[in-house]
């Protein structure tokens, strides 16, 4: 039965392996959305619609936080299932070395969480003209989410 567990491990290599693809993914569009950005800042004014360059490089750091929760979950898998000596954890910053998986789960949430704010005024900047309540919907569900974390570490 240890045997099998131990082999199941290494299914946390792919994980962790094809989380940081993704994450090299969504940098690699967080540039082209920057990118853009920045050409439709040197080709100048009148800014509408969808050339608008506050937008354009609110969404690319979006896709930099969605990377960067990639990589937390990524190396945090990779430090929990595969890593066990002391040694190898020395190149990882303290605040991402997880022991459990219930840091690795408040590591992930803060990350995300992070990313949900940036959205949320991400989304401030995309809508100009057409204003409604369902803009609420990401501000409220990261306030539930933030709430939730805090009653959660907090409780414990």
């Amino acid at each position: 039965m240890m045997r099998l567990l131990m082999q199941l491990r290494w299914l946390a290599v792919v994980i962790a392996l094809f989380s940081a693809l993704n994450a090299v993914a969504m940098l690699v569009v967080g540039v082209a959305r920057a990118i853009s950005a920045y050409a439709v800042i040197l080709e100048g004014p009148p800014w509408t619609g969808e050339h608008r360059p506050g937008a354009m490089l609110a969404e690319s750091i979006d896709a930099f936080l969605i990377a960067m929760v990639f990589v937390v979950f990524s190396i945090g898998t990779t430090t929990l299932f595969l890593l066990r000596n002391e040694q190898a954890l020395e190149s990882i910053p303290k605040w991402m070395r997880v022991h459990d998986l219930a840091e690795l789960k408040f590591l992930v949430w803060e990350a995300i969480l992070a990313a949900l704010v940036v959205a949320s005024v991400a989304g401030e900047f995309a809508v100009v003209e057409q204003r409604s309540w369902n803009m609420l919907v990401m501000p409220v569900a990261t306030l539930i989410l933030a709430a939730g974390l805090f009653l959660t570490r907090h409780s414990r």
